[in-house]
């Protein structure tokens, strides 16, 4: 059986699930520099702001801490504020590094897994370079398909708050809850069906509306497909990545300097020492940080996967990517390419592109008969012939003689 042609990381026939899975580690490891060097530069910007902030909160956090009271005191809910705002902030602030991670992190894969298919290297400044022409086009396609769901989701908390305020009934806030369930569920939908958003945008070089309508006629009938893959590569990194960092939090949960611990009573009470508190919002930031910047990559490789599987059944891609890495594709897939003699006055048809039906043979085109060559005409004698009884030494020498001549 022919064997497709793999320049890359992938083999230029539809994919099965596997072969998905498989490409998408694959080409971490073998372009783990493109991948991880432009994504950790940006990172390692994104932690300044992340450390600045961890160190102003630490102390009211701390405060916050030492302030609740023991068991079986209840805190009041000026205490629970004070706990809860600086962790709110912490968390507000991770999330939007999150957003930001994955805007770069969308392109530059793409970048990156293009080489990775047709087998070409990458240095980190060439995938950078190339990635950050499409980062803009990244934050406005990505604002026109989260911020609607954004925008709905709030309007839909405050309406349920609302009304639950002011009927007080409980179906009130279970009708709005459902409601809420559903948008919700919609909404994923939608972020699954468009996972091959970021790669229309940044391949065909597209606008962001039309990287949306192009994704979403591109992945029809493939959600389920396409979900699987997101949620088991997400799991895998997910797990790989908590491998990596319990020790580091093990490290952190050690290294705290606790000062006091009050045993005479019932209840233990830690008191944190001065800095333990920016020792630990720190130390766990970056931890955080780090494990974002392991598993940014994961996802968007996923969607550029997905986006090759679908050209390749639907559009032929496989005949365009092999071209690309110089492969004839007859030839990598084990045709003879072989054809019949022509005849000597007719020329040999082109082949026609793969996955096409050949055009049919044209009608052999007779030879025209050529005209007989015309007699030649007869030559003029160089001599007159000579009379009956002239015949003499002046007749010319080819003349025949009688024998009475002999």
């Amino acid at each position: 059986m022919p064997v497709a042609p793999k320049p890359g990381v992938l083999p230029l026939r539809p994919l099965a699930f596997g072969e998905m899975f498989s490409a998408v580690f694959d080409t971490v490891r073998r372009y783990s520099g493109a991948l991880y060097l432009p994504l950790a530069a940006v990172t390692g910007v994104l932690a300044v702001p992340m450390v600045v902030v961890s160190v102003l909160l630490a102390g009211r956090l701390r405060d916050a801490f030492e302030a609740l009271p023991q068991a079986p005191d209840e805190p009041t809910g000026d205490q629970l504020w004070a706990l809860f705002w600086p962790l709110m902030v912490i968390f507000g602030l991770f999330l939007l590094l999150g957003i930001v991670q994955y805007v770069v992190a969308g392109p530059l894969a793409t970048v990156v897994l293009r080489a990775a298919t047709l087998g070409r290297r990458m240095t980190a400044g060439q995938a950078w370079k190339e990635a950050r022409q499409r980062i803009g086009a990244s934050v406005a396609s990505m604002a026109l398909l989260y911020g609607p769901l954004l925008v709905l989701n709030v309007l839909l908390v405050g309406l349920m708050v609302l009304l639950g305020v002011a009927t007080g009934s409980p179906a009130v806030f279970l009708l709005m809850f459902l409601l809420s369930a559903v948008v919700g569920l919609g909404g994923f939908y939608v972020v699954v069906r468009l996972a091959p958003q970021i790669p229309v945008l940044v391949l065909e070089d597209s606008t962001a509306r039309a990287a949306i309508g192009r994704a979403w006629q591109l992945n029809r009938g493939n959600w389920w497909r396409s979900f699987g893959l997101t949620a088991l590569v997400t799991l895998i990194g997910r797990i790989a990545v908590g491998v990596i960092s319990y020790p580091l939090t093990m490290i952190l949960s050690v290294a705290v300097p606790l000062t006091s611990m009050d045993l005479q009573s019932d209840s233990s009470r830690v008191e944190f020492g001065d800095g333990t508190m920016t020792f630990l919002l720190v130390g766990y930031s970056l931890v955080m940080l780090l494990g974002m910047l392991a598993t940014g990559p994961l996802v968007p490789l996923v969607n550029g996967v997905l986006y090759i599987d679908r050209r390749i059944r639907n559009e032929r891609l496989d005949i365009a990517l092999a071209e690309a890495a110089g492969i004839h594709f007859a030839e990598a897939y084990g045709y003879a390419q072989q054809s019949a003699q022509p005849a000597p006055s007719a020329q040999p048809a082109p082949s026609a592109p793969y996955g096409q039906q050949p055009a049919a043979p044209s009608a052999p085109v007779p030879a025209q008969p050529t005209a007989p060559a015309e007699p030649a005409a007869p030559t003029a004698p160089t001599a007159a012939p000579a009379t009956g009884s002239a015949a003499g030494p002046t007749a010319a020498p080819n003349s025949e003689e009688g024998p009475a001549g002999q």
